[in-house]
Formats: C-alpha cells, structure tokens, sequence
C-alpha cells in the first residue's frame, strides 16, 4: 500500500520499505520551502518514537538535501497516521484507505481513530488487502472562474481510489461521475483546465438539479483537487454540500464550518472584500 499526502510540487508518499517491509520509506519531490520546513519538523517526533536515529538526522533546514527520501524504522500502518496528522492538521481533513474489493474505508477524527483504521487495513486477509491510502483537506468554499490551461496526465495518486469505469471517464473526458454518500446526488467531477470546468466556470457540477457547487482548492494539482472532491462528497458530503457551495435550493446540509466566514484565508478574504464593498451597492448583510 501507498499513502499519498498531496502538495503542490509533488505527493508526499509513503510506501513499505524495500529492504524492509517492516520499515517505511517517506518521499518528496520537489518540496516547496514551507513543505521543507513542515518535513524538518517531523525529525523530532521521528526520533521520538525510534524511527530514526538522532546521531543521522542532518539539521531539520537540510533534511531534504541529502536525499529526496529516507528510511523509519517503523511499519507504514504505525507511521501513515503521525505523518498524516503533521503534513495536514486541520480540523476539515479526510483520509481514505481503498481495498482490493472496492470498499474504502474513511476518518476524519482523532489521531487514535486513524491509527486504528490504519491498523485494521494491515490486518485485513490478503484477497481483500489495502492497496491505496490519501489524506485530503476540504476545499475552499467560493468560486473562482475555471482557467483554460494545460491537462497534464492523471496523476497516480487520483488512479489509486478510480473504478475501471471513472478511469475510463478521465482519460476520455478528465471528468468521472459521483454520488453523494447521503444525498444519493449525482456529481459530476471535471479537471480544473478541462473543456467541462470551463463551460461551467466550476469543477463540480450537481447533474440532479443542474447547478455548479461552489468550492475550489487550487494549492493542490487539479487531478489531487478531484480526488479530495471525491472522497469527500462520497463520505462526508456535508462538508461541500452546504448553505455555502450550494444555492437555491433546500436541498442541502447545514454548514458545519460555520457561517460564510469559515474555511482557508482566501475565503475569509472574500467575505471581507464582499462586506466592505457591500454598503456602495446598496445591499444589507446579515451580521
């Protein structure tokens, strides 16, 4: 199994060991100063728990200079849940852990509550063992215009939690259908630079009552932004189904982030933006 924590530059992986199956090999390509600084930061918690010997670790400036991966002495199901927790600590994060029948098995909760689905995956018989794990965030709540750009191949990360048939919609079209795990809604999901996204000016579209959802997360690549989409609207729809991504209509859940004030900066920005700007239009706001 794989454990897949998307960035921007490049995923964050995590994969047993080849020497070792009992150790876990961590990996990033190309990490951008912030990811770097976040990587240094595990150094301590890795050498806490015995997973890497204090008297090897460079200093955590350079920990990436060396090499673009390095070995814990740990088994991928121990170390998945510590590394996922410290690359995404935010309250609104999903990880997802796909078996060979199909069947994915999700957690938003408590660092104890990963481990132990962590746990039960390594557990699990042979013909039904994991083969693929990703920790996503929630996107932003607003609406920024799809771009036209560059539709890179799918990445493997995406690939990783595609039925044959999503598959087969993403190399033909960059889009793949889903159903919302509460709602039963259909979704259709679409690459940020792709054809569909374009007409819409959003990535998702709710082919029930033909309307876009309004969300985005633009600090991953499109096919992680799809991905995160997925996973989220098949098991924890109310986090993008809501007063603030979805509109006219009642069909939707309440926000549980709070009032048009939640989610990431860029968000936060927005509502400003709209209140200061708000009075010169003549509209009111509720407080």
């Amino acid at each position: 199994m794989k454990w897949f924590i998307p960035s921007w530059n490049g995923d964050l992986r995590l994969v047993p060991s080849e020497k070792d199956p009992k150790h876990t090999t961590l990996a990033i390509e190309k990490p951008t100063a912030g990811e770097r600084a976040i990587v240094a930061a595990m150094a301590p918690v890795f050498v806490e728990r015995g997973w890497i010997d204090k008297l090897t670790v460079p200093p955590p400036h350079r920990l990436f200079d060396r090499a673009k991966c390095f070995e814990l002495k740990a088994p991928l199901e121990e170390v998945g849940p510590v590394v996922a927790k410290l690359m995404k600590p935010q309250d609104a994060v999903l990880s997802a852990i796909r078996f060979r029948d199909g069947r994915v098995e999700t957690c938003s909760g408590t660092l104890a509550e990963l481990e132990q689905v962590a746990k039960d995956a390594a557990a699990a018989p042979p013909e039904k063992a994991a083969e693929a794990a990703a920790t996503v965030k929630r996107p932003t709540p607003s609406c920024p215009a799809c771009i036209p750009g560059a539709i890179e191949p799918a990445k493997e990360v995406l690939l990783a939690f595609l039925s044959e048939e999503e598959h087969a919609s993403w190399a033909k079209h960059r889009a793949i259908e889903v159903v919302g795990g509460l709602s039963g809604h259909r979704y259709l999901l679409a690459h940020r630079h792709s054809p569909l996204a374009r007409r819409w000016g959003r990535i998702c579209f709710d082919l029930e009552h033909e309307q876009v959802v309004h969300f985005h997360d633009w600090t991953v690549p499109p096919e992680e932004e799809v991905l995160a989409a997925k996973l989220i609207l098949e098991h924890r729809e109310p986090w993008l189904r809501n007063e603030a991504t979805v509109f006219f209509t009642d069909e939707r859940f309440k926000n549980p982030f709070g009032d048009g004030r939640d989610g990431v900066p860029d968000s936060i920005l927005t509502h400003r933006i709209g209140r200061a700007i708000a009075p010169l239009l003549g509209v009111s706001l509720r407080s």
